[in-house]
């Protein structure tokens, strides 16, 4: 996938959507970067594919999460 389908975000945020993943659908974590390596204040998260941001547009609450998705794919 282009870099265009990707999730960036600070370390923090990384968590938060692994942490929140852990919780409601584990299986989605294997699209996350790893976690260590790239720089805490920005750095690359994920790598969706198109199916699983349509499901996360309709379930995460993660308000960066949701403003990414608004840019790939519009309102």
């Amino acid at each position: 996938m282009a870099g265009i389908d990707k999730i960036y975000g600070t370390q923090g945020q990384y968590l938060e959507l692994e942490k929140w993943l852990d919780d409601n659908c584990p299986d989605y974590k294997r699209y996350l970067y790893p976690k260590d390596g790239y720089d805490k204040d920005y750095r690359p998260i994920s790598n969706f594919h198109s199916d699983v941001d349509e499901w996360l547009k309709e379930n995460c609450p993660l308000g960066f999460v949701q403003n990414r998705l608004k840019e790939q794919y519009g309102e």
